[in-house]
This record gives C-alpha cells, structure tokens and sequence, in this order.
C-alpha cells in the first residue's frame, strides 16, 4: 500500500492524516526489514529494520543509490546471478511470492563489508480494480542459521573425510542398537552391501567363534547405555578374518536419553599374532627348558653309572621317558659282521609281550646298516617300510617287536669306531622331528664315551688286577733261585770235595743268571712304559738274527725234550733295525713256545719273504690261548693258566716286549690260537731293507 496516498477516500482530512502518521510509524519501527519496491522494480522506500539489516543508513551514498533511479532490483547482478528475478517478476505480476535464500554482499552497491544470508516474502499491493501499485519485500536475516548449518554440514563433511581417511572403521547406531546410517569404511572392509549389514546384519561379519559373545555384550551396553568395547575377529572383503578392537560410545541428548551410537573398529590382527607368538614362543622355551633339564639330567645318570650292563640300562630308560616312546633298545656290535647284541631294552606296557625278546642280530638289516654308516636315521612308517634293510632282523624276525616309525643313532667310540646303536621306535604323538634326533645324538654321544669310560675302568681294574698277580708272582720268582743259592753257599762251607764244589758252583751260577735275566726283563719293562727304548739300528741280514735267538734259546728247549726244527725260506733277506732287540724278539718267542708247550711237544720257527716284508713265525702244539685271552696276550702281566708246580716260570712281560720293539721296527705281531690245547702261532712281520 503506497504510504503517500488516501486509497479509502475518507472525506475527513484529519483522520487521513492520523492514520498516515500511524502507517508511517509502523513501517518504519516495524521489526522486519521492509523494501517497497514500484510496479517497475524501483525502490520507493525502506524502513529502520532495512537499513540496520544492510548497514545502509540515510544520507549514505549507497542509500540515495538504492533509492535512485539508477538502481532497479530486477537488474541487480547478485539476484540476476542468483535466479531470483523470475520471483520477483512474478510478485510484480500481481503473485504472493515466497523468495528463496542469497548471499549478498552490500560491496557490490557500495558498502562494503557487509554480507548476508536473506530470505524473502514479495506480497503484491493492489488498489481497487486489482491493479499492483506497489510490491512490500519483506526480508529474513537468516545468515546465523546458513553459518550454522554450514559449519555443521562442514563438520560432518570433515568427520566423514577423517573417516574415510582412517585405518579404522567407523560407523552409528540407533537407540535401540540397530544399523540404520551407511558406513562407507563398514563396507569397504567387510564386502558388505546395506543391505546386508543393516540392522543386526553386521553380526554376519564377524567370526562365528565369536558371533555369539559379541551379540550378548552388545545387547547388553545398549540395555545398560554404558560404553561397548571388546575385541572379535571380523571377515574382511577377501574372506580372511582379522583380530579388530571396537569400541562403542552412546550419545546422550539433552534429556539423558541415548540419540544414538558411534563407534569405530581397530585393526589390531598383528598385534594380537604378534602376542600370540609371543605366547607359542614362551611355551615353546618352557617346554625346551624342561626337556633340556631331562636332558641334564639324563646326562648326570649316565654319568655317574660305571658298568656297561647298567649304563645301557639307564639309557633306554631315559630316552624312552624323554621322547615320549613305546620302545627304546641298545645294542652293542660284537665281531666284525656288524652283528648286535641287545643289551638293554625299555618297552611301554604295549609292547609288555615282548618284554622277553633279547635275540642278537645276525649283521643284516636296519640295524646294521645304521653301524655300518655310522650316521643317524630317521623314518617315518611309509618309509620305514620302503627302506630294503628295515626286515633284516635274521631268523626271529617273525618275533621281534612291531615297529612304529624309526630313530636310530650310532654309538660311537673317541676314535669314530662303532661300537653299536640306540634306537626308539612308536612315538606317541606324531613322526620322529629334528629335536628328537638331535637329543637322541647328545645322549648317544654321552653314552658311548659312558660305555668307552666303563671300558677304561674295567681295563684298569683288569690292569691292576694283574699288576697285583705280578708283584705275587714277580716275589716268587725272585724267592725261588735264592733258595739253591743259599743251599749251595752252606755246602760250600763245609764241602771238600772238588766235585760237590764244582757241583755248587754251577747252581749259584745258573740261579744268578736266572734273576739277572729276571731284573733285565724288569728293566726293559720300566724302559718300554717310560719311553725310553732307543734302537741302535743298522743294515743287517735276517739268517744271523735268527741263529742267535736259536742259539739262545736251544738250552730251554732241549731241556724240555721238544722237538724243534728251523725252515729258512728268505735267503739275503736284509732288514733296518737293532740286532740285539730282534734277537730278543725271537728268543722271547722261542722261550715262550718252550715254556708253554708240555715236555717232549713240537716247535717250528718258519722265516719267509712275502712281498716288502719278512715273516717270522714260531708254532707249537702246547697249550694253546682262550678266545677270550687271545686279544691281551701282548698287554703287560699277562699269562696263561698257570700250572699249580708253576712249571712255566716268567713274569708275563716277554710278549708285551715283542709287540713294543716290534712296533719299533715297524713291524707287526699277531697271536693265534684255535683254544685251550690246540698249541699257538706267533708271527712277526719286519720290512725289507
């Protein structure tokens, strides 16, 4: 309604006038910002509210500019630029219309600084016939509210980026703890579709391990509004499930009451494999301390046995209790065809029918080719029975114990000789590992220097034994010729006649020469274990060597009425070496043949050349060698069966002189003997010169 006209047409004057003040103060302190704009889209006039919405105050430029004719807001760039005109045009048209919202900026017009937010209402005014005379635009400061949302809708935008930009998955729930809002990183991990992970289809996701527990903590924060947080194990796109870490924080509204749920999902896989590697790693240590304290321990029982019998014993106990078997054996080697003797054996109560089988070997199959190679074997049961040498176990194959998978490990002496096997079989859980065979090696190794440690001991006892047998027989010898010496020296005192002096004589002579031999052989022994033999050698002819053993020793051997006879097979064999020492080699042996064959048997002393070397051997029919006495007959103090009238005689060193001035030479010596009374063969072998 234009303010300057009287549309009513009242005649009277003052009250037209009344309310023109009246309509007039209105429009200027109404609260709202007010533009009346012509039928042309010129502004008419704006109120109070106008110019303190745009900062547009009377006598400004801008304001006479706004109000000129050179400013038409149909034309104006910022509404043009906008779409706004069209409304406007329609308002102008004679339509109430409502303006959408702008930004504008008051630079533009010639004030600057002052930018707005504005909504609009254009209401037509019309006088009688309906025609538009003026147009009210009335506008709405709505710039806090667009800030508002703007920064909000910003806010969220940012919120949604970090979301998208984080390793986390991030996502909303309702109140009531449903699925409702899409979460893009929900999806992107999992493969998901909305569709599918709506609602409480999110529990699809996870492990079914963990499905259930994750649920009732879930349902149970919601119910409670307390914070979700646990750990489960969710499927990502790919099908491989990984550990995450999710938290879950209710949003109160004003009220108290949930809005809604925000949480995120951490991925936390390998820190979780990490930990339980760690964890595997520490049993694992624990179980390794504990079986290498067994392993020490089995190591000090091994250590402390002496005998072989009990160190066998101890042995497959232990292994059987360490590795967790059905069966553990020890066999030693015994000869040279690889044949095993079962010295020990630990059964479980399974194989408690066998308990009794103790069958040696006969040098085939599996057990000999382990002593044979000297080198562990381990085998499954596929290829235990593909090996060609696993059923060689000789005629009581049919009766030995049932084999369950196979480990095996040599014993093996300080210089890598054989000396047999430890062997387990039947595990109890799963094949035979490395750690198995590495263990089995260790206490292997412990208990073949145990079995060669036992060995030594019994040597040594054997050695002192026969060190106390020599003192004996050694007082005895030295007693027997001072017997006649004495005898002799009182019937010199009151003999007369030359004959019984003459007589006398002879016996101190011979006895003398008896113990001085005695105290040679005693010297030569004290030289030989000292090291202190030296050999004045030389180029020498073999035929006179042995004419001076004969020499020697033909006085013993006549005296005891054998049958003695030389074949010389060598003629100018010639050797590097002492003529006194092989002297002594010979004669020992002739001496030895003498004593140990009884009265009136037969010696043959043989010297031939074979290849590079000479070959002396002297063979009697006496007493023969025990099988068992064979292999010590060149050790100090040893002899055969003396006879109770001890017509033998000697102090047990001769033969151990052989071998040691043998060696010298560089030379060999070999007894043999078919057993007791089957006579002996000593051969010396010597290298050419």
């Amino acid at each position: 309604m234009p303010l300057s006209s009287d549309p009513l047409g009242h005649p009277d004057t003052d009250l037209h006038a009344n309310l023109e003040v009246r309509f007039q103060e209105l429009f200027e302190q109404g609260p709202g910002s007010i533009q009346i704009l012509d039928p042309a889209g010129y502004t008419v006039r704006v109120n109070k509210a106008w110019e303190t919405l745009w900062h547009i105050y009377e006598g400004s430029e801008a304001k006479r500019y706004v109000l000129s004719r050179e400013y038409n807001v149909l034309h104006d760039p910022q509404v043009v630029a906008a779409g706004l005109a069209p409304y406007l045009e329609r308002a102008l048209g004679g339509e109430s219309v409502t303006i959408p919202a702008i930004h504008y900026d008051t630079a533009a017009i010639g004030q600057p600084g002052r930018a707005r937010w504005v909504t609009a209402r254009a209401h037509p005014i019309k006088d009688k016939q309906g025609t538009v005379v003026e147009v009210m635009l009335m506008h709405e400061d709505i710039t806090e509210r667009v800030e508002a949302e703007t920064a909000l809708r910003e806010r969220e935008e940012r919120f949604r980026t970090l979301a998208m930009a984080s390793s986390q998955i991030v996502w909303t729930n309702t109140s009531d703890g449903r699925v409702l809002e899409d979460s893009p990183s929900w999806r992107a991990f999992t493969g998901q579709t909305y569709e599918e992970w709506k609602e409480f289809g999110w529990l699809d996701a996870v492990h079914p391990d963990d499905r259930e527990r994750t649920r009732q903590i879930w349902l149970q924060c919601v119910a409670n509004r307390s914070v979700f947080e646990t750990e489960y194990r969710l499927r990502r796109a790919d099908g491989a499930y990984r550990w995450t870490a999710v938290k879950g924080i209710p949003i109160l509204g004003p009220e108290g009451e949930v809005r809604e749920w925000v949480g995120a999902n951490r991925d936390i896989h390998d820190s979780v494999m990490a930990q339980e590697g760690l964890a595997m790693r520490l049993d694992r240590e624990q179980r390794q301390s504990a079986l290498l304290a067994k392993v020490a321990s089995a190591s000090r029982s091994l250590h402390t046995v002496l005998s072989m019998p009990d160190i066998a014993e101890a042995l497959v106990q232990e292994v059987r209790a360490i590795l967790d078997v059905h069966q553990a054996v020890v066999s030693l080697t015994e000869g040279e065809n690889w044949a095993q003797a079962i010295n020990a054996v630990s059964l479980s109560e399974k194989y408690a029918s066998y308990a009794a089988y103790d069958a040696k070997t006969d040098g085939s199959g599996i057990y000999a080719e382990v002593c044979r190679t000297n080198t562990p074997m381990r085998l499954t049961q596929a290829e235990l029975e593909a090996h060609p040498a696993w059923r060689g176990f000789g005629e009581h194959a049919a009766s030995h114990p049932a084999m369950r998978g196979w480990l095996a490990v040599p014993l093996i002496d300080r210089k890598g000789r054989n000396i047999g096997l430890i062997q387990v079989s039947d595990k109890a859980e799963g094949d035979f590992t490395e750690q198995d065979e590495a263990i089995l090696v260790q206490l292997a190794s412990i208990a073949a220097n145990g079995f060669e440690n036992a060995r030594l001991y019994g040597s040594l006892r054997e050695q002192d034994r026969r060190k106390d047998e020599f003192l004996a027989m050694l007082a005895h010898e030295l007693r027997n010729p001072l017997a006649p010496i004495a005898a002799a020296a009182e019937v010199l005192k009151i003999a007369t006649a030359p004959e019984r002096i003459r007589a006398s004589s002879e016996v101190i002579g011979r006895q003398v020469r008896h113990m001085t031999s005695l105290v040679n052989d005693l010297l030569d022994v004290s030289r030989v274990t000292r090291g202190l033999i030296k050999l004045d050698r030389d180029i020498i002819a073999i035929e006179p060597i042995v004419a001076s053993a004969v020499e020697q020793s033909r006085p013993l051997i006549a005296l005891r009425e054998h049958a003695f006879s030389i074949e010389m097979e060598a003629p100018g064999a010639r050797v590097d070496g002492d003529p006194t020492r092989l002297i002594q080699v010979i004669t020992n042996l002739l001496n030895n043949a003498a004593k140990y064959t009884p009265r009136g048997g037969t010696i043959v002393l043989r010297v031939t050349r074979e290849a590079s070397r000479v070959r002396i051997c002297v063979a009697d029919n006496g007493i023969g060698i025990d099988r068992q006495l064979l292999p010590q007959v060149f050790d100090l103090f040893t002899q055969a069966e003396r006879t109770p009238d001890r017509s033998q005689g000697g102090l047990g060193i001769g033969l151990a002189l052989v071998r040691t001035m043998v060696a010298l030479h560089g030379g060999e010596v070999q007894a043999h003997s078919a057993g007791p009374g089957e006579g002996s063969t000593f051969t010396v072998w010597l290298p050419l010169a």
